[in-house]
């Protein structure tokens, strides 16, 4: 999909794409974008999202609009708030720890690992099941088998044409089998868990909207976190004084969420990723009525495609907006042209959760061990339900003494 965008989208504020059955409005500028993300009523999510993704996420707040995500989205944020991050932390250094000790010296496609290492993290927080426990492996090779039958999204979706048009949902087998999983790892709850399970239950969710939700924090939680964490090593390989920097401050600071303030360089460095590479590239949205975006008249129903990967690197706004540098968040920057979660009212709930988990694992693999680029294997992204490399990311990993 990158390679389809003209290099001019880097520096527009608005794009019209205009064919006979499909009008469609790409915003790369920052301050338009964040006009339409602050307006949920007015551009609500696009249904292209539902139709490929309704499978799996059923009807949770992923992809749902209007009064009904309203009402499950005002659920679902407590279980993030007051402190329930701190609380997760020791699940996301257990997983950390048994990531590490699972590498070795040598070539390592680090794509599977970072998939494995934040599925653990996520099924610990979400279930209390490790990726060692039986069921909780089962569920992770169902996803992964989804993720290779599911695209981004079908041609017939995105062009509109009429419902009984047929599409090929490659993905719809894969989904019924992984919510039947995660179906099964409720039932087997014995009601003393407390995790963010427990957290849903405790605020409402039961039966099929208690499955839908869990089923999307499974996919946003292991994805999005997966793909983030592995352009950041890939970054850290390419930048070794920035690696080094980060390293000494992981290995001076203790490990968990105490150690999180006394590691502000790799919170830059986590940030300055998310602006490169953000994990979700594109927000589909569609006019509900008619707007206007600058001098651009946008008729209601038309999509309105929000990109955090342009926007993160317009060149109108940012200085070198395609160099990894973490030391400019130490100075200004256009923070309201980052938005690798998006933003307003719709910003995802599990943001802060995103980034604590990013940092720590990044330290827990800094303490251990030094990465290095791969001669010839420079990767290549390409967007499917994230930013991934078309053949892999290939690191050289070495023990750190």
């Amino acid at each position: 999909m990158f390679s389809s965008q003209p290099e001019r989208l880097y520096r527009a504020r608005v794009a019209e794409l205009k064919t006979p059955v499909y009008r469609s409005f790409t915003v790369p500028d920052p301050a338009l974008a964040r006009q339409v993300l602050e307006d949920a009523e007015g551009f609500p999510k696009s249904d292209v999202l539902s139709a490929t993704l309704g499978p799996l996420l059923g009807r949770s707040v992923f992809v749902t609009n209007g009064a009904e995500w309203g009402e499950a989205r005002a659920r679902i944020d407590p279980a993030f708030s007051g402190g329930r991050v701190r609380e997760m932390a020791p699940q996301i250094e257990a997983a950390a720890r048994t990531m590490c000790a699972g590498l070795s010296p040598g070539e390592v496609e680090v794509e599977a690992v970072t998939a494995r290492a934040t599925a653990d993290v996520i099924l610990r927080v979400l279930f209390s099941r490790p990726i060692e426990d039986a069921q909780a492996a089962e569920v992770y090779d169902a996803f992964r088998a989804y993720q290779r039958a599911q695209p981004l999204a079908s041609p017939a979706d995105l062009l509109r044409l009429p419902r009984w048009v047929p599409r090929r949902r490659r993905g719809a087998a894969a989904a019924r089998r992984l919510r039947a999983l995660v179906a099964g790892l409720i039932a087997a709850r014995t009601g003393e868990e407390d995790d963010l399970t427990a957290r849903l239950v405790k605020a409402g969710f039961e039966g099929e909207r208690l499955l839908d939700q869990a089923v999307m924090f499974l996919l946003a939680g292991h994805e999005t976190s997966a793909s983030a964490l592995s352009w950041a090593l890939l970054c850290l390989a390419l930048a070794d004084e920035v690696q080094e920097r980060a390293a000494v401050e992981a290995l001076a600071a203790p490990e968990g969420f105490a150690g999180l303030r006394q590691m502000p360089f790799l919170r830059d460095v986590w940030r300055e990723v998310l602006r490169l590479y953000p994990p979700v590239p594109m927000l589909p949205r569609r006019a509900a009525r008619p707007a206007q975006l600058r001098d651009r008249e946008v008729a209601a129903g038309a999509a309105v495609i929000l990109s955090p990967w342009h926007s993160g690197r317009h060149e109108r706004v940012w200085d070198a907006p395609h160099v990894f540098d973490p030391d400019r968040w130490s100075r200004d920057v256009p923070s309201e042209a980052w938005f690798p979660f998006s933003a307003g009212p719709r910003i995802c709930p599990g943001a802060g959760f995103a980034n604590t988990e990013g940092v720590l694992m990044l330290a827990a693999l800094l303490r251990h061990w030094r990465v290095a680029p791969v001669e010839g294997r420079m990767p290549r992204p390409v967007a499917h339900l994230t930013v991934r490399a078309a053949d892999g990311i290939w690191l050289r990993f070495s023990e750190r003494s």
